[in-house]
């Protein structure tokens, strides 16, 4: 009984992995000029995300300090 058992599931398992194949192979993969296009604007936005909240922060920590005195 237990063989059974041990056998269906290796029978899901492969089951599961061949449905996982045939998943990437419907994925539509970006060519590399534009991937590079869009990790450069990815780290830009980043950046200068950063910088504006980095700014903020320290605005509002002396506006809070001014306040405080």
């Amino acid at each position: 009984m237990q063989e059974k058992e041990k056998s269906a599931g290796t029978g899901q398992k492969k089951k599961w992995f061949q449905g996982l194949q045939s998943e990437f192979k419907k994925i539509v993969w970006v060519d590399r000029p534009t991937l590079v296009k869009q990790t450069i604007a990815v780290v830009v936005i980043t950046v200068v995300l950063a910088v504006i909240i980095s700014i903020m922060d320290s605005a509002i920590l002396e506006g809070v300090n001014l306040l405080m005195k």
